[in-house]
């Protein structure tokens, strides 16, 4: 599904890939311990209707099941309607080209893990001029006040 985000941000599909390979670089069990949406898009257009948009994730990483990925806290990007529940599941990550991991909404079943040669995917988030992932996630946090955060 393409989605809409209008101003300085853009959204890309579930799977986003440089490379053109629907593939996880990471098979995670860890809990959402921070989940942060960014600023929603808007839109004039009346018939325009969005049901998911970028927001930071941060995982608390206790098990790494496939892939090389360190155990505890993970800042990760996913497309999302509405928060994760707040237990421990499966994630399933795809390295992307911002230093970061997109989690995917893929049916796991369906995708095989990346070869080691692919190249990253495209981030869920692309900034625009003079913008930073701090800047969009200090938005949100702003505008929702919705940091959810384990004491």
């Amino acid at each position: 599904m393409a989605l809409l985000a209008l101003g300085f941000t853009a959204c890309v599909p579930t799977v986003a890939s440089a490379s053109g390979i629907e593939c996880y670089d990471a098979k995670v069990r860890a809990k959402p311990v921070a989940q942060v949406p960014t600023v929603f898009p808007q839109s004039d257009d009346p018939s325009v209707i969005i049901m998911s948009w970028p927001w930071f994730v941060d995982l608390d990483v206790r098990r790494v099941l496939e892939g090389d990925v360190e155990k505890g806290r993970l800042e990760t990007l996913a497309v999302l309607h509405t928060g994760y529940v707040r237990k421990t599941m499966t994630f399933y990550l795809r390295r992307n080209s911002a230093g970061r991991y997109n989690i995917l909404r893929d049916d796991p079943d369906e995708l095989d893990r990346c070869p080691s040669d692919a190249l990253p995917a495209t981030p869920y988030l692309r900034l625009g001029p003079d913008r930073t992932y701090a800047d969009e996630r200090r938005e949100g946090e702003e505008l929702y006040r919705r940091y959810y955060e384990d004491s």
